[in-house]
């Protein structure tokens, strides 16, 4: 995502920053943040730790699972307060889920991919 029109995308879900891992180490920024999201897995909890605001969660797809009620809380006041918000790229029906899943593993889906259920 390096392009004008993806970072507009970025921060209309309520980015205040966003970092290109492609030209930029995050783990080298002395800035904290609230929030670290690597939406491509590609860092460590371990090496972002320091990256955080007293108060800051590190996220990536891998952990949604295993994220503890008050991250939950937290993202649901982000969301409330529309700070960020979600972005649909693509629905699809559940007759095309294998277009679907081509589709996201080409990587290049700007939002989520949702399957429609009837």
């Amino acid at each position: 995502m390096c392009s004008a029109e993806n970072f507009k995308l970025i921060k209309s879900i309520g980015a205040d920053k966003f970092i290109d891992y492609t030209k930029e180490d995050i783990t080298n920024n002395t800035e904290k943040y609230d929030i670290v999201y690597d939406a491509v897995m590609k860092l460590k909890a371990s090496k972002c730790k320091k990256l955080l605001k007293k108060n800051g969660i590190f996220l990536n797809n891998s952990r949604l699972p295993k994220i503890k009620q008050d991250d939950l809380l937290f993202l649901k006041n982000l969301i409330e307060n529309k700070k960020i918000k979600p972005i649909m790229d693509r629905t699809y029906s559940m007759e095309e889920i294998v277009e679907a899943h081509r589709y996201v593993d080409k990587g290049h889906k700007k939002g989520n991919v949702a399957i429609r259920i009837r």
